[in-house]
């Protein structure tokens, strides 16, 4: 065999595997994480950036947030150049270090960071999570803390259930996006102008019919079973417009 083409070989089959590992596996990198008031991070800990360092995220719904400490991924990547580091991941399933003190924590309910350093909680409202709990928490006492598997997926993730509180939160959100990350702020801005197109066309086109409607009225009367056949449906037909807008604005938040 040539002996310039046995390197190439080798190379094929380190990506081959490094792929496989990466599709199948958990992948972490080494990042110099700082101790907090002297506590070495530990696996399962939620890892944040701030000001260009690495540390335990200690606030909820941290828009920072980089991943969790991982103590034997299958694959990792580490910068030889570092003397004192942690691995760390930012997607898979992955033990995490949570606790009770926004409620018990049930199979599917969304993770997001607190002011616990390191320490996820149930996620109640609209924001940046961590991922989605894989199983239950659910201790005897309040505030306790434990490990469960977590299916790491940073984003920003839509939350609440009531639609008209959700529209108030979006309007608010949107008025603050300057204050937002850039694709959060997008976001909502995008929302907002969706639900306020949405209302503002299905109304002015309700308006204008009905005006031509009572116009229509006016001069033939012996029409009016007709006409008001054709009030209800551009009535049905506002309403189906102000649906649709809600529901891509809807999409646009949980996706």
């Amino acid at each position: 065999m040539n002996s310039s083409i046995t390197p190439k070989i080798i190379s094929y089959i380190l990506l081959g595997f490094i792929f496989t590992g990466i599709c199948l596996g958990v992948t972490a990198v080494s990042l110099p994480v700082d101790s907090y008031n002297d506590t070495i991070p530990t696996a399962g800990d939620i890892v944040t950036q701030k000001d260009g360092r690495y540390k335990l995220s200690d606030y909820s719904y941290d828009t920072d947030m980089v991943g969790v400490v991982i103590s034997n991924p299958e694959i990792s990547f580490e910068d030889l150049n570092l003397t004192d580091y942690h691995l760390v991941t930012y997607v898979g399933e992955i033990l995490v270090n949570v606790s009770n003190k926004n409620g018990n924590i049930k199979e599917g309910d969304y993770i997001t960071s607190s002011d616990i350093p390191g320490v996820g909680v149930k996620a109640l409202e609209s924001g940046q999570v961590l991922g989605i709990a894989l199983e239950n928490f659910e201790p005897a006492l309040q505030d306790e803390r434990g490990q469960i598997w977590v299916s790491v997926d940073i984003r920003t993730n839509y939350v609440d259930k009531n639609l008209s509180l959700n529209i108030l939160e979006v309007i608010k959100k949107s008025l603050n996006s300057p204050y937002l990350t850039p694709i959060q702020a997008l976001k909502y801005l995008l929302v907002f102008i969706i639900v306020i197109s949405s209302f503002i066309i299905g109304f002015s086109s309700f308006g204008r019919i009905s005006m031509e409607t009572v116009e229509s009225l006016g001069r033939n009367p012996l029409a009016s079973s007709s006409i008001r056949k054709v009030m209800i449906f551009n009535f049905i037909l506002t309403f189906i417009i102000m649906g649709i807008g809600l529901g891509i604005a809807y999409l646009i938040l949980i996706l």
